[in-house]
């Protein structure tokens, strides 16, 4: 197991002054899995205070004090560095009341959500594994550190990082975990939205997670982020059938919802705006039924935008995108089809100089896109203006 050159500075440095430190959490379960991390925390013995003074010499970012953090700044690249710490009470279902900085690695780790997660390693003092995550990897489960229940009940957001990280690495969920998961899922309704939102989409855009939904489903998880609503087995498998985006992953979850009920779930989750509006055009969109042949596709692109590669991505995924209407997508987008009024060869004052006024510009632009539609070749401006004029009985 090795770590890069920045992160082995600030571990050499500690521990050259008399510190133990490490890396830990997500790092060491990558490496252990023969997986390249994305980023890098260290855990050590050393203080706040001492963390500070020991790279006064380097920029440090006092991110968290009251909680044992300090970001150091090395290889231009920022690495939190954590006391260890053993967590107070959990009051919220969320964040302990007071951390209480301590000596030992092993009561560092015995504070931790997975065993997956609860390892820590050095170049000189090696994995510190007292919960078995190693193995855990090797069996591939996802299983609680201690007793599940109380992991769940300080932090009830762990329960959707359990479904998370099985989705994520394919593996299963000890029987044990699942139980404490059912059993403390009411803390789920004190946990924000916005937190809950995060780690459904990183669940649902996971290769395979239709094994984690199925047991969210089964354990009655589902209530507490979208109310009455249950997805249906036949969308949670779909979600198996291809890598998709999380605007299409949850489009696909959610289609089967009543309208009015998934526009609430969408606002309750508090989702960015265009992912929002994404949802809701692309469920609209399944809901209705795909149109079919060449004029419908080009009515497809043009009422989805953006959206289209995301809205055949989930059709796809629900086995209801007919080939044929697939085919005829790419090959309009392809060509640049005129699909949007924007498109036309026409624009409104074009319309107004042939004595067109009032609401008979608009109507007359919608019907010219029409024609476009259903003949791409009509998209001239000379055609164009000869139509608006015939449709509103101006003679030439």
């Amino acid at each position: 197991m090795d770590y890069p050159s920045n992160v082995s500075f600030v571990i050499d440095r500690l521990e050259a002054l008399g510190h133990e430190a490490f890396i830990v959490g997500g790092s060491v379960r990558d490496s252990v899995m023969g997986r390249i991390p994305n980023d890098y925390d260290v855990t050590t013995s050393a203080l706040p205070e001492q963390i500070l003074s020991s790279f006064s010499d380097m920029r440090t970012i006092p991110t968290g004090l009251k909680h044992g953090t300090v970001t150091v700044i090395s290889g231009g690249e920022p690495i939190e560095v954590t006391t260890y710490r053993i967590d107070g009470d959990y009051l919220d279902s969320r964040h302990p009341s007071s951390v209480i900085f301590t000596d030992s690695i092993t009561a560092d780790l015995s504070r931790r959500d997975f065993t997956v997660n609860a390892m820590a390693y050095s170049k000189k003092r090696g994995l510190v594994d007292p919960f078995g995550g190693e193995a855990d990897i090797a069996r591939r489960l996802i299983r609680a550190v201690g007793e599940p229940k109380r992991r769940f009940s300080e932090d009830a957001l762990r329960i959707l990082r359990a479904f998370r990280f099985a989705s994520q690495l394919d593996f299963s969920i000890d029987g044990e975990t699942l139980l404490g998961a059912r059993d403390e899922a009411c803390g789920l309704s004190r946990i924000a939205a916005e937190r809950k939102a995060v780690e459904l989409l990183k669940l649902i855009t996971a290769k395979n997670p239709s094994y984690a939904l199925f047991e969210m489903k089964r354990l009655e998880i589902f209530p507490y982020i979208f109310g009455e609503y249950q997805p249906s087995d036949r969308v949670i498998s779909a979600l198996d059938r291809a890598e998709l985006s999380a605007r299409a992953a949850l489009s696909l979850l959610l289609f089967e919802c009543e309208e009015s009920a998934r526009g609430e779930i969408l606002r309750s989750l508090k989702l960015p705006t265009k992912l929002f509006s994404g949802c809701e055009t692309i469920c609209r969109r399944l809901s209705q039924g795909l149109p079919s042949g060449e004029s419908g596709a080009r009515r497809l692109i043009g009422s989805c935008g953006e959206l289209i590669q995301d809205l055949l991505s989930a059709a796809r995924a629900l086995s209801v995108l007919d080939p044929a209407l697939e085919s005829a997508v790419i090959e309009n987008l392809r060509k640049g089809s005129c699909t949007t009024a924007a498109e036309l060869s026409v624009r409104g004052y074009d319309i107004v100089k042939l004595g067109i006024s009032g609401k008979a510009v608009g109507e007359t632009i919608a019907y010219l896109l029409e024609a476009v539609i259903e003949d791409p070749s009509l998209n001239k401006k000379e055609t164009l203006l000869s139509l608006a004029a015939e449709r509103n009985g101006i003679k030439g």
